[in-house]
């Protein structure tokens, strides 16, 4: 499947029509997402392996996972956002264990985390369970912040046993989603990082 596929095919997928503001509940770009995949695609961490999304909201880089060839989990501590990212799943025709929970809850071994947690704008470090827990249970992983946090999340992976082998910077447009937006949509600059398990690797 080309990346204009899975692109079309993730721009179907329903947002939630009455997102949390405490939880940040914002969906990825069809676009950005499907740039992320295909870099986990060229890098073999998708086509039959292990794929979890943390804070998986409706479901759009787990079920994109899928259709690459994946075992996906998608987890998130919003029911609502389980039930919608199963109907989205079932829309598509790919199969996909969704799970409610708090991701400190989330156990097991995983072959790759692909995530966009909270960037931690309504609570100062809401990212931060989700990048303890992506380290604890992958093996590579795919995290998007806010690009003010860039060299914080950078300290906290380099400080560990990761290595930083890919950095993309891009434009999330976010359109107006809550009583405090003051715009129809507004742009968040982000940084995405692709990390490894390992003690030598070729750095970003």
């Amino acid at each position: 499947m080309r990346k204009q596929q899975i692109e079309i095919l993730l721009s179907k997928i329903e947002d939630i029509s009455e997102p949390d503001a405490s939880l940040e509940q914002y969906s990825t770009p069809a676009g950005i997402a499907a740039e992320i995949l295909y870099l986990a695609v060229a890098m073999g961490d998708i086509a039959g392996k292990r794929v979890i999304d943390l804070g998986c909201g409706t479901g759009t880089f787990a079920i994109g996972a899928a259709l690459l060839g994946a075992s996906a989990v998608g987890v998130d501590i919003d029911e609502r956002m389980i039930q919608l990212a199963n109907k989205n799943a079932s829309k598509l025709g790919v199969e996909v264990e969704f799970r409610t929970a708090d991701v400190k809850d989330v156990s097991g071994s995983y072959d790759t985390v692909i995530q966009n947690p909270p960037f931690g704008c309504q609570k100062r470090h809401a990212d931060i369970p989700f990048i303890e827990k992506a380290m604890e249970i992958g093996n590579v992983l795919y995290t998007i912040h806010h690009a003010e946090t860039e060299k914080f999340i950078e300290g906290k992976l380099l400080n560990t046993n990761w290595c930083i082998t890919h950095r993309e910077m891009y434009v999330f447009p976010i359109k107006h989603r809550f009583k405090f937006h003051t715009k129809m949509e507004h742009t968040q600059n982000v940084v995405m990082f692709r990390a490894e398990r390992l003690k030598k690797c070729t750095k970003a």
